[in-house]
């Protein structure tokens, strides 16, 4: 009976046209199962119903091996990109003497196991940084625009917003880091750090249109206008701008009276209680810290950076400490601090490497 069993699997298994090697390979498996079956006193009928009928093994086993053979594909693949890579490389560099930008070829080492073992989401959103390096060096050096082609760096978080967020909330979710290019651009090429950082506003303003009361809406929405009117026309006619951010008083009370801003002074008690008055500390300050830069600086260009302590604080304070976590806003402010101050955006963006670096240590 167990030569039979087999005979039938092997017949059904060349049916579904499997590789000789894998019919041989399923063969000694389920020849050792059926033995050891027969050795625990079970009978021809019992081993039947306990490995299956032929017919059904040989289908299930058939999926099994489409997978395994197009995941060995891929593997090969994957394995001989570093070679691949050499060669082109090579190619390139003694028959056109292009070895810069020829090394970029090698890129294809990393780019290829993201592209073979991600659905299209997550390999659009895992290729965004090498597609904003490769973006960043294009502009840099041909059109020697290191800042502001930094900004490119914002699609890697912009792509996985809009991959992953439903369409009503995505103005919402995008609009921080439209305001940052936008706030960049008006700075770099116009000069308008002030009063370019009113772009930011429109992050509020585009959450508030989320409000299902109409008349909450068309009155918080005018108090930012008039808000905003009123700090062009102190800082352009009168040239007082510092009166002029006075008229900001207005939106926040509003926002305050309709409990789009709410004041939470139920701290906690217990281990918790330190933890929550720093957070609220560094918020504060944070606060002021960049309205004083601003004004008596007029650092606004570089100023909004002290924000970032916020949730660096947060991620200190309340979870387990771990250097790779807060990497990314290491790496932001080396990156814009480097660039800005020194002029070295061809360089400070170095700083980004960092994040992986750290990842690898702490993971190792």
């Amino acid at each position: 009976m167990k030569a039979k069993y087999l005979e039938e699997l092997r017949d059904q298994l060349q049916n579904f046209q499997a590789s000789v090697a894998d019919i041989d390979e399923i063969m000694i498996d389920y020849g050792q199962m059926y033995d050891d079956a027969l050795a625990k006193g079970n009978t021809d009928e019992e081993i039947y119903k306990l490995l299956g009928e032929p017919k059904q093994v040989a289908y299930e086993l058939i999926d099994t091996i489409k997978i395994r053979q197009y995941k060995d594909k891929r593997n090969k693949i994957i394995a001989l990109m570093p070679f691949i890579s050499v060669i082109a490389y090579m190619i390139l560099g003694f028959g056109w003497e292009l070895w810069n930008p020829g090394w970029l070829v090698f890129l294809l080492i990393p780019i290829v196991p993201i592209i073979l073992h991600n659905n299209y989401k997550n390999a659009i959103v895992a290729l965004s940084p090498f597609i904003a390096v490769l973006a960043y060096l294009l502009v840099g050096f041909k059109y020697e625009l290191w800042n502001p082609g930094w900004l490119i760096f914002l699609i890697i978080p912009m792509l996985a917003i809009i991959l992953n967020t439903k369409i009503k909330d995505m103005f919402v979710a995008l609009s921080p880091f439209v305001s940052v290019i936008a706030f960049m651009i008006l700075g770099t090429y116009y000069d308008l750090w002030n009063p370019g950082w009113l772009v930011f506003l429109i992050i509020p303003m585009l959450g508030i249109l989320h409000h299902k009361n109409i008349w909450k809406l068309l009155i918080s929405e005018l108090s930012f206008i008039a808000a905003i009117a009123f700090y062009l026309y102190m800082g352009y006619v009168q040239n007082s701008w510092t009166l002029g951010g006075l008229g900001f008083i207005l939106p926040i009370t509003i926002s305050i009276l309709f409990g789009d801003i709410k004041f939470v002074w139920d701290i906690p008690v217990g281990p918790n209680r330190k933890k929550t008055i720093i957070l609220l500390m560094t918020i504060i300050s944070s606060v002021i810290i960049f309205v004083l830069v601003g004004l008596l600086a007029s650092g606004w260009a570089y100023a909004w950076q002290i924000f970032l302590l916020i949730p660096v604080v947060s991620i200190i304070s309340f979870d387990k400490f771990r250097f790779a976590s807060i990497t990314p806003f290491v790496a932001v402010i080396l990156f814009f601090s480097i660039g800005y101050f020194f002029d070295a955006f061809a360089l400070s963006w170095l700083a980004f490497l960092i994040i992986p670096m750290a990842a690898i240590i702490e993971n190792a």
